[in-house]
């Protein structure tokens, strides 16, 4: 009698898809990957070093949460980020962060000193490096998120976050920018260590806004550049081809 072949447990294939899917997703996040660059199977393939199949499933999913668009018969390209779609994740933000910084004020848990001191003084430590403190900031969010006690808040906050990070990204990279957003995480920080709730949701909706305003001007200009004449380009070669 033929011995059973072996076949690669699924969960072998899922943590592989997986570890695709988070690097060209974080690649993206940080601009490595930026706006409409194209995604070549094989030259992404060569260097991840995998084969092509788990890196189309990854391709799929990367295009399902918004961050990877497919133009039929033109190829795949990184998704740009609109003004609109700064406009809608930066609105969204401003309700349930500022809900949550307040409802973090409010929370007594006496470890929160701790935690908002520490995260503090690492990013006072990476304002030179604007990608290590984008890294921290995200952090500092998601305290704040965490000591709110809100669960149906904190899983709206995950169901944006990845896409909030590559805004965030964005905005970070103008000169100077660190500095002023440190300024405005102390004041989140202070006002909810002093327990009060509407001054910490003042404070930062005050923040969130600031970061849409420079992030606002900044998706403009790349709109307005050379990368978006060359994704227009690209869509009427489609129009062509169809």
């Amino acid at each position: 009698m033929a011995e059973h072949g072996t076949v690669r447990p699924l969960a072998d294939h899922q943590s592989l898809r997986e570890r695709i899917v988070a690097r060209l997703r974080q690649a993206i996040i940080t601009g490595d990957l930026s706006p409409t660059s194209r995604l070549t199977e094989p030259e992404l393939a060569r260097q991840l070093n995998v084969s092509r199949t788990p890196l189309r499933e990854a391709i799929r999913q990367l295009e399902a949460e918004g961050f990877v668009m497919t133009v039929p018969r033109v190829g795949c390209f990184v998704s740009e980020i609109t003004p609109q779609d700064a406009a809608d994740v930066y609105a969204i933000r401003t309700v349930i962060e500022g809900l949550a910084a307040r409802q973090a004020a409010e929370n007594p848990d006496p470890s929160k000193r701790k935690t908002l001191e520490a995260i503090l003084a690492d990013l006072e430590g990476r304002t030179a490096d604007y990608r290590q403190y984008h890294e921290i900031s995200g952090k500092f969010h998601d305290i704040i998120v965490g000591l709110s006690g809100n669960r149906r808040l904190q899983g709206i906050y995950h169901s944006l976050a990845q896409h909030v990070s590559r805004m965030r990204s964005l905005s970070l990279a103008v000169r100077g920018r660190p500095e002023i957003s440190l300024r405005g995480h102390r004041r989140i920080a202070s006002a909810i260590l002093r327990g009060q709730g509407a001054e910490a949701e003042r404070a930062m909706r005050a923040h969130i806004e600031a970061a849409y305003g420079v992030l606002k001007r900044t998706v403009r200009e790349a709109t307005d550049g050379p990368a978006s004449g060359a994704r227009r380009a690209g869509s009427r070669r489609q129009r062509r081809a169809q």
